[in-house]
């Protein structure tokens, strides 16, 4: 009996079984990225809100604002030169200033390009 059912079980993997290997993991990739992304939009949609547009600003004036910001560790806002469907200004990154790019600045955790970058504001700052 139990040679009969390994010698079943044995043919079985030889002949009949095919393994799935990728396409299964492929499908749990799947789910966990689809899940990701989802996360992702809930977050972008929390974060842009509407804001009120503020005065545009020159790269020079953006980058000493930051430059102080960081040494004095004050809390900034930052606004990208981003619109909505509507043409309203996405919500401002507000948070201290954690380090400079060649290309930009990270605000928190957020890499932000200096090319993108419409105003920088200082938090107690009323302009």
């Amino acid at each position: 009996m139990n040679d009969d059912f390994s010698r079943l079980v044995t043919n079985f993997f030889k002949n009949d079984y095919r393994e799935r290997g990728k396409v299964k993991w492929n499908g749990y990739f799947l789910s966990d990225h689809t899940s990701s992304l989802k996360q992702e939009k809930q977050q972008r949609q929390q974060r842009h809100h509407v804001t009120k547009k503020m005065a545009q600003m020159s790269l020079s004036e953006m980058k000493s604002r930051l430059q102080y910001a960081s040494i004095n560790y004050k809390l900034v806002i930052v606004q990208e030169n981003y619109t909505d469907q509507t043409n309203h200004m996405l919500s401002n990154v507000v948070g201290i200033v954690a380090g400079f790019s060649d290309r930009g600045v990270m605000i928190g955790t957020e890499h932000i390009l200096f090319e993108n970058m419409w105003a920088v504001r200082l938090s107690h700052d009323n302009n």
